[in-house]
């Protein structure tokens, strides 16, 4: 029987013909791995292709001392029901915590249903709370742990603090013995004809962007060291993948060390494909060097084709920078994609008709376009609600996130926002599959696009 559970409660719902990135819980590994280095015994149970009540009925039969289950944006109703059916069966001393973006950035939305709500990191918290809980001791007063009082009143609404870089090299990376690799290594290979899992190099970033949130690792960047993502590398290929994702916010953001991995990958001889998250403001040179290292392609979060949004955002960059990187990296052999958005508060025509013009100048292979959602614990949803765009039963439709459905006050209707994005992923589409013919519909898309829009609400 197990110390601990813990429990990623994504569950795969999806049509079997939209094909999406499954990965399971990078965190919650690094967690495990940490908690069995100071002698804990942990039981990981991933519902993607299981589904919920396998992991109630696996939890039953551990008896655990603590179950901790992850939450992050479209998972808080799995997240809760979880949390209701884990107290039906589970003994009254076993105690729930919920943790992951979700929980850190809005605790008292679990507290009703879970017994407390870590904040923030949790490798050094959950080694804490197990030492207290093992001794008797109170546990409550941790820093990073939420409870509620007697009254109902909020306790310890504290992060935990970041672990300093030179505490994060030393730590374990992720217990990849715990995943279910033949279901996703299935999964992947009937989607896309390859198989690929994640790895983390380094925990944050420090840009602040707008409509970006950072719960857990907060406006930081701290790296794990280079000997730690090889190492950590060689084990998730040991488990049969071909492929890696490299899971950082920005793999990028400090190209010289990135560097050093794509140059100890070929040092050791390690042939693999690899995609990332990139930035835009970068030399040519580190394109070439990371395609020789394998990388097959960059995602970039231009997010807007105006200057004036982009500010507003908090980006760095302008769009030529941005189409020039995207070029750069297709002519030394690396497919570049992108992240837009629509609907931005303040956003105007003008500037969604930027966005669309810019997108058609771009050499891309893949294509992300939606309607901009104000996520909770950004500075974007604080804006919209002291803009009062955002209605109070409005503030818990956080599952809606990603399905291009204006969920406030925004500047545009739903219909016109979706069109422009039809028309921005009908030009794409037309382009890259319909060859010359595509060219001249694209370029049709275009022209009744700039006419129509304007004279949408």
């Amino acid at each position: 029987m197990a110390d601990v559970v813990l429990i990623y409660p994504f569950v795969y719902r999806e049509s079997p013909r939209r094909k999406l990135w499954l990965f399971p819980s990078l965190g919650q590994g690094h967690i495990t791995a940490y908690l069995r280095e100071k002698g804990y015994t942990v039981r990981y149970l991933d519902c993607t292709f299981r589904g919920t009540e396998w992991a109630v009925e696996e939890a039953r039969k551990e008896k655990p001392l603590v179950v901790g289950v992850y939450c992050m944006v479209t998972l808080q109703e799995d997240a809760l029901y979880l949390a209701k059916r884990l107290r039906e069966v589970l003994a009254p001393k076993t105690l729930l915590f919920a943790g992951g973006p979700m929980p850190s950035g809005n605790p008292k939305a679990f507290l009703g249903d879970f017994d407390g709500v870590m904040r923030g990191e949790g490798e050094l918290l959950w080694v804490d709370l197990m030492e207290r809980l093992t001794t008797g001791r109170d546990y409550t007063q941790l820093e990073g742990l939420c409870t509620l009082d007697r009254q109902g009143s909020l306790v310890g609404n504290q992060k935990s603090p970041l672990i300093p870089k030179d505490v994060l090299t030393q730590l374990p990376m992720p217990a990849r013995d715990i995943y279910d690799h033949a279901l996703y290594q299935a999964y992947w290979q009937s989607k896309f004809g390859y198989t690929q899992t994640p790895v983390f190099t380094a925990r944050g970033c420090p840009y602040g962007c707008e409509y970006c949130d950072q719960p857990i690792f907060g406006y930081t960047y701290r790296e794990h060291s280079v000997e730690q993502v090889l190492a950590d590398i060689e084990s998730a290929l040991s488990y049969g993948y071909s492929h890696i994702w490299f899971a950082d916010d920005i793999f990028m953001l400090n190209w010289q060390r990135a560097l050093k991995v794509c140059e100890e990958i070929q040092h050791r001889g390690l042939d693999f494909k690899w995609d990332c998250l990139g930035r835009v403001d970068v030399n040519r040179k580190v394109f070439d060097r990371m395609a020789a290292a394998g990388c097959r392609r960059i995602f970039f979060g231009i997010e807007s084709g105006s200057q004036r949004v982009l500010q507003q955002m908090g980006k760095r960059f302008s769009p030529e920078v941005a189409r020039q990187a995207l070029l750069d990296a297709n002519e030394v052999g690396i497919r570049a994609a992108a992240f837009f958005q629509v609907g931005y508060p303040g956003e105007t025509t003008e500037d969604i008709l930027a966005t669309l013009h810019l997108i058609a100048t771009l050499p891309l292979d893949y294509l992300s376009f939606t309607i901009t959602y104000p996520l909770p614990g950004t500075k974007l949803f604080d804006r919209v609600v002291a803009e009062e765009r955002l209605l109070p039963e409005e503030r818990q439709e956080w599952k809606r996130a990603g399905h291009n459905v204006v969920t406030y006050k925004a500047d545009h209707s739903q219909f016109k926002l979706r069109w422009a994005i039809y028309a921005g992923r009908a030009r794409f589409l037309a382009e890259r599959y319909m060859g010359t013919w595509g060219q001249v519909l694209g370029r049709v898309i275009t022209d009744t696009t700039d006419r129509v829009l304007p004279l949408l609400s």
